[in-house]
């Protein structure tokens, strides 16, 4: 089984899991269900955005002087950290917020939606499956191949997809690594770079990385 069979199956039984137990405790109930995801994604060594992160981040986007109404996510899985960045959003500025979350795995990307909808986000969260065509936003989130963090960031740039005050929030960059993103956001004027290292999770991945566009060059 090849690894992108491998994260579709551990994503199959995730959906499995969730849609066994009585409908109820997560129709409309996003946090409800990002806990529920997060508690078989730990038991099941999936790698998520652990629950620690999203609260982390959570207190990033509050902090913004502008509320943020646009979010663009690259690598979805199974849903759980756009559902959160929907329920965050929603509750910053209300149902006009929208979440555009990309998945180059069409299993992926329809486990996701499945979700979504249970959650009752799906005006707001919305599964993009295939390449990037993205409007503007407020927030970025990477946590897909950390080998595409730099050159994703380029294209948002050079598109000048995320505004002077946004936020790029990237994970794992600590564990398995991405030590050319890490360079780069801190080698450039046009950011200022925050390390957010959660003690709680390690010897898991445990650094949530923040940074604020300062500047437009």
């Amino acid at each position: 089984m090849s690894l992108e069979q491998n994260i579709e199956s551990q994503a199959q039984a995730l959906h499995s899991h969730i849609f066994s137990q009585p409908q109820d405790q997560y129709t409309n109930k996003p946090w409800a269900l990002v806990t529920a995801i997060d508690a078989f994604a730990f038991a099941n060594k999936m790698m998520t955005y652990r629950d620690e992160k999203i609260q982390v981040s959570k207190q990033q986007l509050e902090r913004m002087q502008t509320a943020p109404r646009t979010l663009l996510e690259f690598g979805t899985y199974v849903g759980s950290s756009a559902i959160a960045w929907g329920a965050i959003l929603r509750d910053l500025h209300g149902e006009t917020s929208r979440v555009y979350t990309f998945e180059l795995s069409a299993v992926n990307a329809q486990i996701a939606r499945d979700f979504v909808r249970l959650a009752g986000l799906q005006d707001i969260v919305h599964v993009v499956e295939g390449r990037v065509r993205s409007p503007c936003a407020d927030v970025v989130f990477f946590d897909h191949w950390e080998k595409f963090y730099v050159p994703d960031l380029k294209i948002i740039e050079e598109l000048g997809l995320l505004r002077k005050g946004g936020l790029a929030i990237a994970d794992n960059t600590d564990m398995p690594g991405a030590p050319k993103y890490v360079e780069y956001v801190k080698g450039s004027a046009r950011y200022q770079t925050e390390e957010i290292d959660i003690e709680e999770l390690k010897p898991w991945p445990s650094i949530v990385m923040v940074s604020t566009v300062v500047s437009d060059e």
